[in-house]
């Protein structure tokens, strides 16, 4: 399986609404133009502010990615294994995990 060769795409997550803002996330995974099984998936995580998620588990397609700086990653073959996993959450040390899904933005 691959992307178009001529476009980009994008998975959206967004968390439960939760207080304070700061603990809510979302999380972008970005396939570039041409993505095969080895192709590195980038995912851009904020929380509520729009701010980068410092450090924290992002848990999606089946697999728990550290996120540091408010990046994380993922291969396209991984993304396939697990597309059918349904948990989406973000655990941060001392907090709560929030759960999310996927949405359109």
């Amino acid at each position: 399986m691959k992307t178009p060769p001529d476009k980009k795409i994008a998975f959206y997550f967004v968390s439960q609404e939760v207080s304070p803002v700061e603990d809510r996330w979302s999380a972008r995974v970005h396939f570039p133009p041409g993505a095969g099984a080895e192709t590195v998936l980038p995912i851009e995580v904020l929380d509520g502010n729009e701010e980068p998620v410092a450090d924290a588990v992002l848990e999606v397609f089946g697999q728990r990615l550290k996120v540091s700086a408010g990046a994380a990653s993922t291969t396209y073959a991984d993304f396939i294994a697990g597309v059918r996993s349904i948990p989406v959450w973000m655990h941060r040390k001392g907090k709560k995990p929030v759960p999310g899904g996927l949405t359109f933005g």
